[in-house]
């Protein structure tokens, strides 16, 4: 696990390594999440782009669609519950099984 202050700490991380999954915060100071996940789809290779999910205190109609069109894959409001966490991490690792299994 690896912690990054803004998204443009996000995008030197993944420059580094790779990541199966990214817990993104949308409201980041400098670059924020949803322009660190355009920037990810704009930059990483096709099967590099990590599993991202948006973290937001918004829990406004319309605010999972914005985060979705960013790039974003799903979606978690603040305060974060436990069950919510681990299904939304459950889908994701399905999401990558699947992934890998269809290379």
């Amino acid at each position: 696990v690896d912690v990054a202050g803004n998204g443009m700490e996000v995008l030197q991380a993944l420059e580094g390594q790779s990541y199966d999954v990214v817990l993104m915060d949308v409201q980041m100071p400098e670059m924020d999440g949803l322009e660190a996940s355009r920037e990810m789809w704009k930059t990483l290779a096709p099967g590099k782009k990590p599993w991202i999910i948006a973290m937001t205190a918004n829990a406004m109609e319309g605010d999972r669609e914005v985060c979705l069109a960013a790039g974003m894959d799903d979606y978690l409001c603040k305060p974060v519950q436990m069950t919510t966490l681990r299904k939304v991490l459950e889908r994701a690792a399905l999401e990558l099984m699947s992934h890998n299994l269809t290379k």
